[in-house]
């Protein structure tokens, strides 16, 4: 059982080396360079997506872009490239949170600029609903001069604005098919 023992612990010890040292970006579904290779050095420089780290040997399992090959290789023998791509609900989710945190920021922006009043209301709508202009014309600049606010505020403030315009234009337009399919999910439920 010592013999067992020590293997078990010189693997733990290892593993534990390789952790420390491993780039902690190289994590499944990321995009690596294979580099280093001595019994394969054809694949040195090879691209390749992370599929999943196998303990046991220590290894990557990385799927060549070139060929579709799967290899195993040490995470020394790896350069990282790119983070993975988000899936489509990561995707959703990234867009809600970005109109959630635009949308606490706008809130700030109202009340810290006493925006919310009838008058200074109807002055926005108009000044964005005008005639010669609309919100993709306004310049972040000009809005901030003319409402006594830092750039970067303004900038918030007009996103919110076209988020908003966008969201009526694809969800709320009753001529929109996206809109109607909307509509005839929520009365579903």
């Amino acid at each position: 059982t010592g013999e067992i023992e020590a293997g078990q612990a010189r693997r733990i010890r290892t593993a534990a080396r390789m952790s420390e040292e491993a780039d902690k970006r190289l994590v499944i579904g990321a995009t690596a360079k294979v580099k280093g290779l001595k019994g394969a050095p054809e694949h040195n420089g090879c691209i390749g997506q992370l599929l999943e780290f196998v303990e046991e040997k220590g290894r990557w399992q990385i799927k060549l872009s070139n060929n579709g090959l799967v290899l195993g290789v040490k995470p020394a023998n790896l350069d990282f490239v790119r983070a993975p791509e988000p899936d489509v609900d990561d995707q959703d989710d990234m867009e809600g949170a970005l109109m959630q945190r635009t949308k606490r920021k706008f809130d700030r922006i109202v009340k810290k600029y006493n925006l919310f009043s009838e008058d200074k209301a109807g002055e926005i709508a108009d000044l964005l609903t005008g005639s010669d202009e609309s919100v993709s014309r306004i310049s972040s600049v000009d809005f901030a001069a003319k409402y006594g606010m830092q750039e970067e505020e303004a900038e918030t403030f007009l996103r919110w604005i076209q988020m908003g315009v966008k969201f009526k234009e694809e969800a709320i337009d009753p001529h929109n098919d996206a809109s109607q399919g909307l509509a005839e999910k929520l009365n579903k439920m």
